[in-house]
């Protein structure tokens, strides 16, 4: 096979050694670019907005804000024709998105190198990997990526960082929207979006959608229905209380993947299959996914210095999953008949976790205090019953014949219940209205019960000190160190526990805003950790966990309003990201991953007439060379076309929304198998277009 060789960077790098405290001020440039979109939801206009609350969990100007984080708005994941989560953060800096392509089993993305976890409104959405019960972006006001560790205020996101979705909220005014979206993959879509009050001091949304369609896989469905109600209270000024319901019923089938040597590894186009080729059955390959949540959102007030916040959110899903896939292994000489595996499952997951803090503000002398205290508990029990056999004989790859009786029996059946209690404090000082320094520490206590045996607790301290200081009006320049602590809740197929994933981060740079409307920043950063997971190369359907990985990397985004209406986003990132030797050198780069990538997004608003309005916008994705898992081959690099056309009268639009215009077949993934000299490989998402007919009120 024509693989192209990848030369093994072996020589030893000088470690960073002791703790960068606040007072470190090494240069560089730091990604924090934030939007926010108009409350009104009839009205997505992007605005670039001068505070957050992701990276602190307080209001913060993000000048003062020692750290990275990105907020992609509503109005930008319609623009981009996204369809799922993952595909939220593809202009994301520091961010590798689809990184099991168009796996169904969930939003696989990666921060800085490291695997992430996805939060809901603050909350860790699903506390160990669950099977299907994917979030439905059109219940989201905006998307969250914090980059780096965040253990301190979230108690889990590992080293690289966490994504987070913000909900839509009930508003007091009357709005909301109505859109008919029909596309590519026979979709079919209706979403319904509407809120308003009901009386005094107190006001409802609803959120719906329905969806029929199918997957990029031919004979694949891709069938949704959420249905989303929500009411606030609000009895007085200074208290807002948020209960929000979410029903979600998924009913897919499932993506396959396709070797090595018959798609990029392949030494000539006969060799090759089309990226269409189904080595599942179809009929049996589905993953039917019944999810629901209840949360409680809770803000009080008292007076201007004290605020109590609390986040509650109770899910359970239920997931029948079944798979038929190709192995790594042929039947016969020729390799053209390749062996086949089947894998079932029933899958019970249920949870609660509850976040509550305080914060209250203090001046001594010259500093400005905010503190901040906190308590946050998981609970997580899942049940599966599971089975799986390597014995459906070989499948021809070049002329598929389908119809194969696949057992469905079970033979494996873990349980597991899991905890964690955290107790974080933060103080965010200001000095001189020129210099912040945030500093925090926190402790948590994971406990386990596998199969009904407890296993050892496990403890931890984690810190994060950060500086940032006002160079000029318009130019900042920072420094931090943060520490992380994930515990992995569950066990590999083969019954193997997992630990937690430890880590440490080192990032400094600087932020630029030299007018309203722009933001120009960029990062450096060296983290190390500690068991994270990667895929199996050896079990598709397994997780297993490394040893001790290295990353380092720069990151450089930048956000622009120019005059003609005209929004530009860009992004580049450089990532140098190892497993490390026992003698810390560095050893085998991380699969998967990218050295460089690099995106650029515009938009531009003009009238047409006097009532008709248009906008017009389009992308470009870049993504390097990446290695597989064990440097015998380089994935090529690819270059992804997005664009945008839509036309505007009154309160109706019409918009054609595409990504990956020229359909450019791209392999996002690919795992290699040294045992049968031969791998895996997981296709990326096709070329999406989608037409969307919006009244808004």
């Amino acid at each position: 096979m024509g693989f192209g060789k990848t030369t093994r960077n072996r020589a030893a790098k000088t470690r960073l050694n002791g703790v960068l405290l606040a007072a470190s001020c090494t240069f560089a440039l730091l990604p924090a670019v934030a939007y926010a979109e108009e409350a009104d939801p009839a009205k997505d206009e992007i605005v670039v907005t001068g505070r957050a609350t992701t990276g602190t969990k307080v209001d913060t100007d993000i000048m003062e804000m020692p750290q990275s984080v990105s907020v992609i708005t509503a109005q930008e994941v319609k623009d981009r024709a996204v369809m799922n989560f993952q595909e939220v953060f593809r202009y994301s800096a520091g961010v590798q998105t689809e990184t099991q392509g168009v796996d169904t089993r969930g939003d696989f993305m990666s921060a800085r190198g490291f695997a992430t976890v996805q939060y809901l409104d603050g909350i860790n959405r699903m506390p160990s990997f669950v099977y299907g019960g994917r979030m439905e972006i059109f219940t989201l006001e905006r998307a969250e990526v914090l980059r780096g560790p965040s253990s301190v205020l979230y108690g889990a996101g590992g080293a690289g960082g966490m994504f987070n979705g913000v909900s839509k909220r009930p508003q007091d005014t009357f709005g909301g929207e109505i859109d008919l979206i029909v596309g590519t993959e026979d979709t079919r879509q209706i979403n319904l979006d509407i809120t308003g009050p009901i009386t005094d001091g107190i006001s409802a949304r609803f959120v719906g959608v329905a969806r029929d369609g199918e997957l990029q896989q031919p004979g694949q469905k891709n069938d949704r229905l959420v249905l989303m109600p929500s009411v606030t209270f609000k009895p007085g000024p200074d208290t807002e209380i948020t209960v929000l319901g979410l029903y979600q019923k998924d009913r897919l089938g499932s993506q396959t993947y396709l070797p090595i040597s018959k798609t990029i590894g392949a030494d000539n186009d006969a060799e090759k299959v089309s990226a269409d080729t189904f080595l599942g059955e179809p009929g049996f390959n589905h993953t039917d996914t019944n999810y629901k949540a209840a949360s409680l959102l809770v803000t009080q007030h008292f007076g201007d210095n004290i605020t109590f916040n609390s986040n509650t959110r109770y899910f359970k899903t239920d997931v029948d999953y079944a798979e038929v896939y190709g192995l790594a292994t042929y039947a016969d000489a020729a390799r053209t008949l390749v062996n086949r595996a089947w894998y079932v499952m029933l899958q019970d997951s249920k949870g609660v976790s509850t976040d509550n803090r305080v914060s209250f503000k203090l001046t001594t002398g010259p500093v400005e205090h905010q503190f901040l205290f906190g308590v946050d508990y998981t609970w997580f029990n899942q049940s599966s019953d599971q089975g799986w056999g390597y014995d459906l004989g070989g499948f021809d790859i070049y002329n598929p014949t389908y119809g194969q009786t696949i057992p469905t029996s079970t033979f494996y059946s873990p349980r597991n219940t899991n905890t964690q209690l955290g107790f974080y404090f933060q103080d965010q000082m200001r000095l001189w209205d020129r210099v912040s320094v945030v500093l925090g520490g926190r402790h948590d206590r994971a406990t386990s019960k596998a199969d009904g045996v407890k296993l050892p607790d496990n403890t931890a301290w984690t810190f994060r000190a950060g500086v940032i200081g006002d160079v000029t009006d318009t130019f900042s320049v920072y420094a931090n160190y943060a520490e992380s602590f994930l515990p992995v809740f569950g066990q590999s197929v083969q019954g193997q526990v997992y630990v937690p994933r430890t880590g440490r981060q080192y990032e400094a740079g600087v932020k630029y805003q030299p007018f309203r409307g722009a933001m120009l920043s960029a990062s450096v950063f060296d983290i190390k950790e500690k068991n994270g997971l990667q895929a199996d190369p050896d079990d598709i359907q397994n997780t297993i966990q490394s040893g001790e990985v290295k990353s380092r990397g720069v990151e450089i985004e930048g956000n622009l309003r120019m005059p003609g209406d005209v929004q530009i986003t860009a992004a580049y990132t450089y990532l140098d990201a190892h497993n490390l030797e026992a003698d810390g050198s560095n050893g085998l780069r991380l699969a998967n991953l990218p050295k460089h990538a690099a995106s650029v997004w515009a938009t531009k608003n003009f009238a047409l007439t006097e009532a008709i309005g248009a906008r017009v916008g389009g992308g470009i994705r870049y993504t390097g060379e990446k290695p597989d898992s064990f440097e015998n081959f380089t994935m090529p690099s690819y270059t992804l076309v997005d664009a945008m056309f839509e036309l505007t009268y009154d309160k109706w639009s019409l918009g054609i929304n595409a990504s990956n215009i020229f359909n450019t077949t791209v392999y996002t993934a690919c795992n290699w198998n040294p045992t049968a000299t031969e791998g895996y490989c997981y296709l990326g998402k096709d070329r999406t277009v989608l037409a969307t007919l919006r009244r808004t009120f």
